[in-house]
């Protein structure tokens, strides 16, 4: 789609647009200049022939944006309706957009990234607050200015409800995907928070406010190292338990009471962070190597591990395979499967295979990817093998011919002790700091696995 001013600078009005910032939906955003003061500007601007209901739906937002305050919002300065042209005017924020400073080949850093958390989180309470709905921001409406964040309105004017909020929390994720190194994606407390953007923690969805109460103990603890979180709650309690101040807490916590749950909930959840983010330990195994196979042994006995993640190919075998097995066939392959979902389809499938068929065989022979940990075992028992444990995975690995993997179900798995679930080890992309992963049910499109082998009659691994 062509943008509505195909030549810059343009004139509209009183003001000189310079750059086109983005083009949300039917939606533009400009830099430009008040030319009268010379002061800088934001223009979101709608595109003329919108259909009567985009028209009333943005006039119903700027009118929700221009009669509420909200925290780390630029000002909006005037709303103009002229002639084929329907254009809010904004202050240009200070500093640098998120999406200016990954192009220049910048990222935040641990810091910046949680004070971008808590500043997205502090303007979605807010709205929640005054009963607003908002849109999820996205780069271009995010500006960083010396570790402050500054936000253009995500105001909407519709009524809000929790499926804004579940958009708004995957927009931040995705948002922090992009603007944190990978570093900080998978080896710091910022990845367990953007896990519970995506999935929200102890089969609760995450709020805006438990959100924040936990960052500000995140906070808390980073500025007083020398104390223990602890201490913390014990002072807390006994300030409120002086007798002038028991009656107000009590009544406090009855009328909030589901806030304070969810709230205690978060905080003990990043309390545990260090246990999720921790590294699983693998160890190397000792082996022996062919040109298709890695020969180890573990503490449950001697194994042939594939080098290379089932493909494709071999994927598509086993599902027509599956279509033609008779329902008990089928019911004793799934049998105690966790989070069985349908008939083991993984996600993309169609695109993965008609790729596979266009490119032929080196496509074909790719890892299969989008499949479950049901959808993992159910293959391995279909090809008489077993799902590979973690360790099995790290030495397979260190012994092939590439340096290009997905992520990986391995079959080693813990029981969760409250408030966590069960949890699965699925080996990363890259490194060696492994995914805790709750859902067996997940069909991520970059995951994988591999089989291996028994060689001996001793106990196969444990394989929930």
């Amino acid at each position: 789609m062509n943008p509505i001013f195909t030549e810059l600078p343009a004139k509209l009005g009183l003001y000189m647009l310079t750059e086109l910032l983005s083009s949300p939906g039917e939606k533009e955003l400009y830099v430009a200049k008040q030319t009268y003061v010379g002061r800088a500007v934001v223009i979101e601007m709608l595109r003329p022939g919108s259909d009567p209901q985009t028209v009333d739906q943005f006039c119903e937002s700027v009118r929700s944006r221009a009669s509420v305050s909200l925290p780390h919002v630029c000002s909006i300065l005037e709303f103009v309706q002229t002639g084929p042209f329907s254009y809010l005017v904004q202050e240009q924020p200070l500093g640098v957009s998120l999406s200016e400073l990954v192009a220049r080949g910048d990222r935040l850093n641990y810091s910046q990234g949680i004070a971008l958390v808590q500043h997205v989180a502090e303007l979605y309470a807010a709205c929640e607050r005054k009963g607003l709905s908002a849109v999820p921001l996205d780069m271009a409406s995010i500006y960083m200015d010396r570790g402050e964040f500054v936000f253009f309105s995500p105001v909407s004017g519709r009524a809000a409800n929790e499926l804004h909020r579940t958009a708004q929390m995957n927009g931040l994720a995705e948002v922090l995907d992009q603007v944190l190194p990978q570093e900080l994606l998978t080896k710091s407390k910022l990845s367990v928070v953007i896990h519970w953007l995506r999935n929200g923690y102890g089969g609760v969805d995450l709020e805006w406010g438990p959100l924040l109460s936990a960052l500000n103990i995140l906070r808390v603890q980073k500025k007083d190292k020398g104390r223990k979180s602890i201490e913390y709650g014990v002072n807390f309690i006994l300030r409120y338990a002086k007798k002038r101040h028991l009656k107000r807490a009590v009544r406090f916590a009855i009328s909030h009471a589901r806030q304070l749950l969810l709230a205690l909930l978060a905080i003990l959840a990043i309390g545990a962070i260090g246990y999720w983010v921790k590294p699983f330990s693998t160890e190397e195994l000792l082996s022996a190597v062919t040109e298709r196979y890695v020969f180890c042994s573990s503490d449950s006995g001697a194994w042939r591990v594939r080098k290379a993640p089932v493909s494709i190919r071999e994927y598509n075998a086993f599902l027509s395979a599956y279509e033609r097995m008779s329902e008990s066939e089928k019911k004793k392959l799934d049998a105690d499967l966790p989070g069985k979902d349908g008939d083991h389809i993984p996600a993309d499938w169609k695109k993965q295979l008609a790729k596979a068929e266009s490119e032929k065989t080196k496509t074909l022979e790719s890892p299969v990817l989008g499949v479950s940990y049901a959808d993992a075992v159910a293959y391995a028992r279909y090809a008489k093998e077993n799902l590979a444990e973690a360790d099995m995975v790290k030495t397979a690995r260190k012994h092939a011919d590439s340096d290009s993997w997905p992520e990986e179900w391995t079959s080693t798995s813990f029981e969760g002790e409250p408030p966590y679930d069960d949890h699965w080890i699925v080996y990363p992309a890259q490194g060696d700091q492994v995914i805790r992963e709750t859902k067996p049910s997940q069909k991520f499109s970059a995951r994988g696995f591999r089989t291996a082998c028994k060689l001996n009659n001793s106990n196969s691994p444990k394989q929930k």
